[in-house]
């Protein structure tokens, strides 16, 4: 898949206790007259606890990857139904056969027979019955985790992530006529000829200072809301035409929250000396900068306080990237960071 972004699974100790329970309940199927605290009590119950504990450890792992594989090719929200059909085949029948198979190496290793000892009346079942549950969660993690494919969210055209200019028509609407006669006599001439920075003129601090900045952001999602502190948030960033919004604090793309905003309307409503667009991907917080250095001839190379903020699960080359600052911004980047 074109731009596939990894679906991480944090189940380690679910799966681990779960296949546990499992195995010990596979145990206990072919004893019912024994209690949970007998079988401690037994020596040979721990062997055959250790090697149902490994066949279901293995039958886990397999769903998963199973799971993270048809990830890669066919998305839930692009194509659910053949996606459906995929698991199924996949990752409970395909996942129990492997499941059968190990069993039968069990028993083939210690010289049982299989159909004699009732495999395929109790455990089989119960087996494919947990293999199948196993699916369905890692199917309601997806959703709850991904509540809305990239394909879903309003693409962000090309027009849309750039800087929109007044338009001529409007261009006699603009605020800035009304307040040049009363400024033009108070704009000293060191002003113009020493600083050109955002900050430099009144004229422009009034404008800014009438900018209305949110604090609070919405996060929509499809199943809840999410209020987040704007103060909070480390960067504003564009991958595969979908903006994302990245916390202080966040380690990995998965914890980013997605947005319907362009960038261009996210700086509307940012305070403008404390984020700063630096190329046509990113917004960034000012608290994040470490510094910044020379990238290639004209453009400069943030260098982010690590433990504040990481995107370890994307790519190394697109990532640095986002952190660039474009030519053209670099004199009011370098402006704006020396205040």
């Amino acid at each position: 898949m074109k731009n596939y972004i990894p679906v991480i699974y944090k189940d380690l100790l679910f799966r681990g206790i779960a296949c546990l329970l499992a195995a010990h309940y596979i145990v206990m199927m072919g004893r019912p007259q024994l209690s949970t605290f007998q079988a401690l009590m037994i020596p040979s119950y721990y062997p055959t606890l250790l090697v149902n504990y490994a066949i279901a450890l293995i039958v886990g792992m397999g769903v998963k990857r199973v799971t993270i594989l048809l990830d890669r090719q066919h998305d839930w929200y692009r194509d659910i139904w053949r996606r459906a059909m995929l698991q199924f085949i996949c990752g409970v029948i395909g996942v129990s056969i492997l499941s059968f198979f190990l069993v039968w190496l069990y028993f083939f290793a210690f010289g049982q027979d299989l159909i004699d000892s009732g495999y395929l009346n109790y455990e089989l079942p119960f087996s494919i019955s947990l293999i199948t549950i196993l699916n369905f969660y890692y199917v309601a993690y997806y959703f709850y985790m991904y509540p809305r494919s990239l394909d879903r969210v309003p693409s962000i055209d090309s027009d849309r992530t750039q800087m929109n200019p007044i338009p001529l028509i409007h261009q006699q609407e603009s605020n800035l006529n009304h307040l040049v006669p009363e400024y033009i006599e108070n704009i000293k001439i060191k002003d113009l000829q020493m600083n050109t920075s955002y900050s430099a003129s009144p004229m422009i601090k009034e404008t800014e200072e009438k900018k209305e900045t949110k604090e609070i952001l919405i996060v929509d999602t499809a199943v809840r809301s999410i209020p987040i502190r704007l103060r909070d948030v480390a960067m504003f960033l564009i991958y595969d035409k979908t903006v994302f919004v990245g916390m202080m604090g966040c380690r990995s793309f998965n914890e980013c929250y997605q947005l319907s905003l362009s960038l261009t309307e996210i700086m509307d409503l940012v305070d403008e000396s404390q984020f700063f667009r630096i190329n046509r991907q990113c917004i960034v917080n000012f608290d994040l900068i470490a510094a910044f250095e020379i990238y290639g001839e004209k453009g400069l190379k943030l260098v982010l306080k690590n433990e504040d903020f990481g995107l370890d699960d994307i790519d190394a080359a697109i990532y640095s990237k986002v952190c660039t600052v474009s030519g053209d911004k670099v004199a009011t980047f370098k402006d704006w960071m020396n205040r």
